[in-house]
């Protein structure tokens, strides 16, 4: 097993180079930080809306397509420029971390108010947006480190696929997206993480130990690479004994759960990289 450690994106605080030093000096595949607590845009909507070619601004409940980019369009590549000097020489692979179609199209509305994934022909434009700018970004990011790893974050695939999806209205019904796989593969190779366990996914987060056992069999099953929570390998274990599969088969990485400050965070990255080494020891 050739396990590895990450973070998922976002970190507390407004310090991209303390930020950074957290993440590079903690994780053998450092990631883009994300910083929340910047203000407007910083969030993970935000950020990837700013890469599209469509403009996307703020409207009465959130985000929604506008007449023209934001001021802060350009915030990523000058992100970009101060990972680049902190990190030169000292990163090779790159994660970086995007919003994935679906949840992007549920977060964002249409200048009628209607969110983009209640139309077909809105939906396919904003998917196709985010390729480009998903190939652009990742371009970008090669430029300055030798490779990217592409995360795309679907918090809302359960609702998406569940047809649980509110409208903007009491009324509105949106139609379920029962197979997302399609689309999502469309993206290549990237982990997908999403509170959803989905077949056919080669490469997705999960916690073994509060998901569907039987969906997680059938992942396994098909070969599926997994990032799992920290946690005592035992209770790892205790699962895939439950659900008789050998864990030296399995591609197993650890990834690191948030924390409320910059020590907490650095002390959960260390804890997965750990995971993760003692993973590559006993298997």
């Amino acid at each position: 097993m050739n396990a590895t450690a990450f973070g998922l994106g976002p970190l507390p605080g407004m310090d991209l180079a303390q930020a950074a030093d957290v993440v590079l000096s903690e994780s053998p595949l450092p990631h883009i930080p994300q910083l929340p607590e910047r203000g407007v845009g910083s969030d993970a909507i935000g950020r990837t809306a700013a890469l599209l070619e469509i403009p996307i601004g703020l409207g009465p409940r959130g985000w929604r397509v506008a007449a023209r980019k934001r001021t802060d369009a350009d915030r990523m590549a000058r992100d970009l420029d101060v990972l680049e000097e902190a990190w030169h020489g000292k990163a090779a692979a790159v994660k970086v971390q995007l919003v994935g179609p679906f949840t992007l199209a549920a977060e964002v509305e249409m200048p009628n108010g209607h969110r983009m994934i209640t139309d077909a022909g809105a939906l396919r434009d904003l998917t196709d947006a985010l390729l480009e700018a998903c190939a652009a970004h990742r371009r970008d990011v090669a430029a300055r480190f030798d490779t990217t790893v592409l995360q795309l974050d679907e918090p809302r695939l359960p609702e998406v696929t569940a047809g649980t999806l509110k409208g903007a209205t009491d009324f509105e019904t949106i139609r379920a997206i029962h197979e997302p796989q399609e689309t999502l593969l469309r993206f290549g190779e990237h982990l997908l993480h999403t509170p959803k366990l989905v077949d056919d996914t080669p490469w997705l987060t999960v916690d073994p130990r509060t998901c569907d056992k039987d969906v997680l069999a059938r992942v396994l099953d098909r070969g599926s690479r997994i990032a799992i929570p920290t946690m005592a390998p035992r209770e790892l274990y205790r699962v895939f004994d439950e659900l008789q599969i050998d864990p030296a088969r399995t591609s197993i990485d650890v990834y690191a759960e948030p924390a409320a400050t910059l020590v907490g965070t650095a002390a959960n990255y260390r804890a997965a990289r750990e995971m993760a080494e003692e993973l590559s020891k006993t298997t």
